[in-house]
């Protein structure tokens, strides 16, 4: 069906994603750091990716624009801790870089709004 790339420095995290993105048909790695995320990237071909926006040694914006330099055409989901409205602006950031954005994950998050996501 799809794959899933997911950049979060959360473990937890990362394996909440990979299940719920499994138990929906699709394939779903995760990585907890920027270079292996782009290697997986170029590699692996994701249909889509969910990008932590609080990583520790990068920006998510920094994340998306450099996806919009390589002219990324995976579905994208911007996820964090911050607020809605924090996240409501990125989306709208990403949009304008020329991302396919497919919406926000707020933190915490249910299995039910992942699976939504990934189906839109």
């Amino acid at each position: 069906m799809g794959r899933l790339l997911i950049l979060d420095d959360d473990p937890t995290v990362g394996q909440i994603l990979q299940v719920a993105a499994k138990s929906v048909g699709f394939e779903a790695r995760w990585c907890e750091d920027v270079d292996a995320f782009f290697s997986a990237l170029a590699e692996w071909q994701p249909t889509h990716l969910a990008v932590d926006m609080l990583m520790p040694d990068v920006s998510g914006q920094e994340v998306l624009a450099r996806l919009a330099d390589q002219r990324c055409e995976a579905k994208v989901i911007v996820s964090s801790g911050m607020g809605a409205g924090e996240l409501d602006t990125v989306l709208d950031e990403a949009q304008a870089l020329g991302l396919n954005t497919v919406g926000t994950l707020p933190k915490p998050f249910s299995l039910a709004s992942v699976r939504a996501l990934l189906a839109a």
